[in-house]
């Protein structure tokens, strides 16, 4: 089942999509739903991000390809992404002012079904809705140079999701796919990871309560490379789609510096 979220004539609802089309349903996204009107074609509708999340967390360093000098951590080592930078199937992807470097890093994205706390490894799946296509963008001198990752991993149009959820994958054996202007740049299989899904979900579980709607981006492959304006990144999950935005540049000027450049940390090295 794939399970949309979509604009339509100023109105926005949740609707399952076959083949080219998307019927609107209501009732609990979560629990029981039932059509609420014909099927229309899917493209003429807007698609949205497929879930607004209450809260929205993304895993580090969760392949061995991405590593690089790092050691493999024996437990999942999780961040907040603000909610702010939640953006939806082709949108563009802002390069912010006064950012030096900006990478893509496509993800398989859990979306969580049900209130889920402290669950075990084994049962963790369980509460899952379903998954969906992630773009964790990340603005890496910002990430690098800054103590907290808040700007390089939050700022706004920094977390693509989409283009829908689909139910009934193997989280532990889907191609994932990203293609920068039609060229593959990431490729791998989330059997690859360092810690599953499941390990994800059940570690978050223990100290944070997950809700219906919350997400988790899973980690990235390889080592990404830098997004300039123009670009066209394709994120492509197996079972799932296919979530495209394109790339611009921030049309604002900064209209401040750094403070206390005396402070400042030496640039680090790329």
């Amino acid at each position: 089942m794939r399970i949309a979220r979509f604009e339509a004539g100023g109105r926005v609802s949740y609707g399952l999509v076959e083949g080219d089309s998307v019927t609107p349903v209501e009732g609990d996204l979560f629990g029981s739903r039932r059509p609420a009107g014909d099927p229309v074609p899917l493209s003429s509708v807007r698609l949205l991000a497929p879930v607004v999340p209450r809260l929205m967390l993304a895993t580090a360093l969760n392949y061995p390809s991405h590593l690089g000098q790092n050691v493999a951590s024996p437990r999942p080592e999780l961040f907040v992404k603000g909610n702010n930078c939640l953006s939806n199937p082709g949108d563009p992807i802002v390069m912010p002012a006064g950012c030096e470097r900006v990478d893509y890093e496509g993800e398989l994205v859990v979306v969580i079904g049900r209130r889920c706390s402290r669950v075990s490894v084994e049962d963790a799946l369980s509460y899952v809705l379903g998954y969906t296509c992630g773009n964790d963008v990340s603005a890496r001198d910002w990430q690098r140079g800054d103590q907290q990752w808040f700007r390089g991993k939050s700022s706004d149009t920094f977390g693509p999701l989409g283009p829908w959820i689909v139910d009934g994958l193997d989280p532990t054996n889907l191609e994932l796919r990203t293609r920068l202007n039609g060229k593959e740049v990431q490729h791998c299989n989330t059997g690859e990871m360092i810690n599953s899904v499941a390990e994800q979900i059940s570690f978050v579980s223990r100290v944070v309560a997950l809700e219906p709607g919350d997400v988790i981006f899973t980690g990235t492959s390889g080592q990404p490379q830098a997004l300039k304006p123009g670009d066209v990144v394709e994120v492509e999950v197996e079972g799932v789609g296919v979530l495209s935005n394109p790339v611009v540049a921030d049309s604002k000027p900064m209209p401040w510096k750094d403070l206390r450049p005396d402070l400042r940390p030496p640039r680090p090295g790329r």
